[in-house]
């Protein structure tokens, strides 16, 4: 079952975002994303920013999170650990099918 993942991080602006990108190396056109991940959209809020992902399972986002992720926010800095919400996928539908 999929999942949506909600992380909040206040106080963070699109540069620290587009650092994280880059370390991860998510920041080129072709890049290979991590196993599981079914999409991913990101922007500003009134008080920092927010990243909303679909995963395939929570599991595979514990995977990404603790393997990848969070070993990242050391080499860029400045990183608060983000508020996390999680919810079940409901339903889903691509918006450019017809």
């Amino acid at each position: 079952m999929a999942f949506i993942f909600t992380m909040e991080f206040p106080g963070v602006g699109q540069e620290k975002y587009d650092a994280v990108m880059k370390e991860l190396g998510l920041d080129k056109k072709g890049a290979k994303w991590p196993k599981g991940i079914l999409s991913h959209v990101a922007g500003p809020t009134s008080g920092g920013w927010c990243v909303v992902d679909v995963w395939e399972s929570e599991a595979a986002f514990g995977k990404f999170q603790e393997k990848q992720l969070k070993p990242v926010f050391p080499k860029v800095g400045g990183m608060p650990e983000p508020k996390v919400t999680a919810a079940k996928v409901y339903f889903s539908y691509p918006a450019n099918k017809k």
